[in-house]
């Protein structure tokens, strides 16, 4: 049941985000800003959930629950619960979830921003940023889903994964997974994957508003402004 909702959560973010991205760019080509908004509130609404998938795959890793499939492929009972814990970003499902879920957090941060002075950038931001979670948030979901479990297939006497029943299976549950990549155990590596995605998300961010500038039209300081916040590099502003 947890799962599911785990799932379930996946599902309405990608469901979100899309409506997010073609609401945004709808309200800007009709003059509609109340479809804008919506689009602006769609978006708020994905990182929550999002925090919710994520909470459950780490509670999954914590508590050794080896009837998902990316638990018993990362962790292990040998594993200390600092590495059970930053497992989720030890293999692709999870890491692609993780990516997400950061992105959707600066994606919150830039949405809650006071806009009256770059509302016309506002469409444009929220279609690339929305656009771009839907497609990660759509891997999650169909293609490396981390809440797929084990099914046994007694018929062919062979392993199932997927997130629901299959017809004809039993739940299976393996004692013990295979546990963690031993080159991914490195404290290096436990830190390098959530450094680089927050590089990633956070410069995303500001190029995503430079882009919009240069979509509306926007003057040359402008554009210049708001790459600047994103990259941060105040010093080559244009005031």
């Amino acid at each position: 049941m947890l799962y599911d909702l785990g799932y379930f959560s996946l599902l309405l973010s990608f469901l979100l985000a899309l409506y997010s991205a073609g609401a945004a760019v709808y309200g800007a080509q009709t003059k509609r800003p109340a479809f804008v908004e919506s689009a602006r509130n769609a978006a708020l609404i994905v990182f929550p959930l999002l925090t919710l998938a994520v909470l459950i795959v780490v509670y999954a890793l914590a508590a050794l629950d080896f009837s998902l499939a990316y638990v018993a492929d990362v962790s292990s009972r040998t594993m200390s619960a600092f590495l059970r814990v930053n497992a989720l970003w030890g293999g692709q499902p999870g890491s692609i979830l993780f990516w997400a879920w950061m992105m959707s957090g600066f994606a919150a941060v830039v949405m809650i921003r006071k806009w009256q002075r770059d509302r016309e950038l506002m469409p444009y931001v929220i279609f690339v940023t929305m656009g771009t979670l839907a497609f990660f948030v759509g891997l999650s979901l169909f293609i490396t889903n981390p809440f797929a479990r084990l099914w046994h297939d007694p018929a062919t006497d062979e392993l199932v994964t997927a997130v629901f029943q299959p017809a004809g299976t039993m739940a299976y549950v393996p004692e013990d997974g295979q546990g963690l990549n031993p080159l991914l155990r490195h404290f290096g590596m436990i830190g390098h994957p959530p450094t680089t995605y927050i590089a990633w998300c956070s410069a995303g961010g500001g190029l995503t508003t430079c882009w919009a500038g240069v979509a509306t039209g926007a003057g040359t300081r402008s554009r210049t402004r708001c790459l600047c916040r994103g990259s941060r590099a105040r010093p080559s502003c244009t005031r």
